[in-house]
């Protein structure tokens, strides 16, 4: 099992959380052209992964944690939902947890953590999240 951070937010201002919960998906809004390493990560993911949704502005250090699921079917070059039309992959969520604005703070200088996709390596933030649950 693996914990990936994703963020809701396409293009730093069109937020996609509701339409993750209501469609029970993540995704990315970048192509595969513009972001081939986000891709890679995506097709990493398997059933039974967990997926939080996080903020983390670049201006400050606390990560928020917004939802915890877990996958329930693997990545898909596809476009199934109604949410983002130019979003063409997506990841299937059992939602676990849709109702936090848990504050993390984060005092590690992994930079990745600022971006739409992440695997979770920072066992104290894995244990944090695990809590969550």
């Amino acid at each position: 099992m693996a914990i990936w951070g994703m963020g809701s937010f396409f293009n730093g201002t069109n937020n996609q959380f509701d339409n993750f919960f209501k469609e029970n998906f993540v995704c990315i809004g970048w192509s595969e052209q513009e972001q081939p390493k986000y891709y890679e990560l995506m097709k990493k993911i398997k059933i039974g992964d967990i997926i939080y949704i996080k903020s983390f502005y670049i201006t400050t250090n606390p990560m928020k944690i917004k939802a915890i699921g877990v996958v329930t079917d693997t990545f898909k070059n596809s476009n199934s939902h109604q949410g983002y039309e130019n979003c063409d992959n997506e990841v299937k969520i059992k939602w676990l947890n849709t109702d936090l604005n848990e504050e993390l703070p984060v005092n590690d200088k992994y930079k990745e953590r600022k971006s739409s996709i992440f695997k979770e390596d920072n066992e104290e933030i894995a244990k944090r999240i695990i809590a969550l649950i």
